[in-house]
């Protein structure tokens, strides 16, 4: 079932504020302290704002080929800077 929102045209317009969050702290298998939500060792979290079409896209095509969307956009920019050199 699909949610509904019913946020006024005032609403859309003003800033969000931003809720505190409450990190929470775990030690992974090298003892150090990490973030839950944190990248993987040896990568960087990247954000984007992509056009809505865009991203159901990347999600069809992951769920056909059974591969994540980080895998896929890794591959796509990966492949465009190799054909850019």
């Amino acid at each position: 079932m699909e949610q509904i929102d019913f946020v006024t045209a005032e609403e859309q317009e003003r800033p969000r504020k931003r809720a505190a969050s409450k990190v929470s702290v775990a030690t992974g298998p090298s003892g150090k302290a990490s973030r839950q939500g944190a990248a993987r060792e040896g990568y960087r979290r990247l954000t984007a704002d992509i056009p809505a079409d865009l991203h159901k896209r990347l999600k069809m095509q992951a769920l056909m080929e059974d591969r994540s969307v980080t895998e896929l956009i890794v591959q796509a920019a990966e492949s465009f800077l190799r054909n850019r050199d």
